[in-house]
């Protein structure tokens, strides 16, 4: 299974999110990052259900945890 989401993912999941950081709630820039939200080194499918739109600072400082 592939462990980055698909550029098509990535922009539905900023649409579902209001283009802000789900974690955060600041507008997401271009940089956005596309994140597991059951980490994928955990297990964590790449499928919506799966993902969240955060800002690169929150997707970094959030770890695989």
């Amino acid at each position: 299974m592939k462990r980055l989401f698909s550029k098509r993912q990535k922009k539905i999941m900023a649409l579902s999110s209001g283009n802000k950081c789900e974690k955060c709630g600041n507008s997401l820039s271009k940089s956005y990052h596309g994140d597991h939200i059951k980490a994928y080194s955990k297990g964590g499918k790449t499928i919506l259900d799966n993902g969240q739109a955060l800002c690169s600072e929150c997707n970094l400082r959030k770890g695989n945890g």
